[in-house]
């Protein structure tokens, strides 16, 4: 009766999502009254060869031509139809195809009968995806999805917070420790709830991160100082070092944690169902845990940070960039970042192991929770 009850509930919050998803998809498609900037959609597309130039490793490149006819939605214009005119690449590394039923911004010339695209409108996309998100998040999930969303929720509110304390003079490194500390409390604590097992998580997870963070000021402390200029979208030379410091241990942090719930998580069912099992033995299932977790999370992690640098490292190459300059300027953040997060991994195995043996061991076996 009781699962049956949960059945029909988690039906009706699903329900519920999925009309929330479709009201806010419908309302960002219509929701051009909202913008300043003079917002069209388009109604004809017309695509004709333009022209093919030579790249710097000798591939060819093929420019295209769009004739757009597209309606003005919003606005002093609102209804009227103008032509709008677009050259796209093949690639579309500096440019961008448009399609029928697109949305895009546009600056308007001589009393609304010419102008020019500067972007698309991608709200709608946006919405698509978040409401996605949601819906498998919070439908398969239930009760933990929803706290899982609370606490990603807090967790950018309080980054945000973070950014407008260091906009306003604060340091840097002060904000990154104190948003791993609160990330690492709030996450934990949301996802797993207030146990013996999630306080030995925390517990384990900030000592790999500090350890890590050691490692980090050593090894880097004594090495040639690293080419931080070269990193996407510097504009200043200020705080270069302690920025990139801050992406590591933020990206360890989330490595960390996950190894540290599953062990700590393990150790507690092992203790539940065999409280008087001899330490031997417990520390030989801490290592086949860490054994079974340690490969998938080295390879997501490698994957997560070298997809980040694909796009960039793709464009870099067909634009003559050599392999040991990439290697040396680009790639070697993502490496460092990579291995620190890795390092923490490692760590986090052991570290976790012994707190969950000494703590919850002692706890378990007293019978409490």
């Amino acid at each position: 009766m009781i699962v049956h009850s949960i059945t029909i509930q988690r039906k009706r919050v699903l329900a519920g999502l999925l009309l929330l998803f479709a009201t806010a998809l419908v309302f960002v498609l219509n929701d051009s009254f909202l913008y300043t900037q003079t917002v069209a959609s388009i109604i004809s597309v017309e695509n004709s060869f333009s022209h093919e130039e030579d790249g710097p490793n000798g591939e060819h490149e093929k420019y295209y031509e769009q004739v757009l006819t597209v309606k003005i939605l919003n606005g002093d214009y609102k209804g009227q139809k103008i032509v709008l005119q677009n050259e796209f690449s093949e690639s579309g590394v500096n440019d961008e195809r448009y399609h029928f039923g697109d949305q895009v911004f546009v600056s308007l010339h001589k009393n609304g009968t010419e102008g020019t695209i500067s972007g698309k409108k991608r709200d709608a996309a946006f919405i698509c995806m978040m409401g996605l998100f949601l819906v498998l998040l919070i439908g398969l999930n239930g009760k933990r999805g929803m706290l899982t969303l609370m606490s990603m929720m807090i967790n950018v509110l309080i980054f945000l917070q973070a950014l407008t304390w260091y906009g306003k003079g604060g340091t840097l490194i002060q904000s990154a420790f104190i948003l791993v500390i609160v990330f690492n409390l709030i996450t934990l604590l949301f996802a797993s709830g207030f146990h013996k097992k999630t306080m030995v998580a925390i517990i384990s997870s900030m000592v790999t991160t500090m350890v890590c963070y050691g490692i980090y000021e050593i090894v880097l402390g004594t090495s040639e100082r690293l080419p931080y200029e070269m990193m996407d979208y510097v504009v200043n030379s200020s705080d270069l070092s302690d920025l990139f410091l801050t992406g590591v241990l933020m990206g360890s942090l989330g490595a960390v944690m996950d190894v540290s719930v599953s062990i700590a998580a393990g150790v507690a069912e092992i203790l539940c169902k065999k409280p008087d099992i001899r330490m031997p033995d417990l520390v030989r299932s801490i290592r086949e845990m860490g054994y079974d977790i340690m490969g998938t999370m080295i390879n997501v992690l490698f994957f997560s940070y070298m997809s980040s640098a694909v796009p960039i490292l793709v464009i870099k190459i067909k634009n003559g960039y050599t392999l040991y300059h990439l290697i040396n300027c680009q790639l070697i953040f993502e490496i460092i970042r990579f291995l620190m997060g890795a390092i923490g991994i490692v760590l986090a195995i052991p570290i976790a192991g012994f707190c969950s043996a000494m703590f919850l061991k002692k706890r378990i076996g007293k019978g409490e929770d």
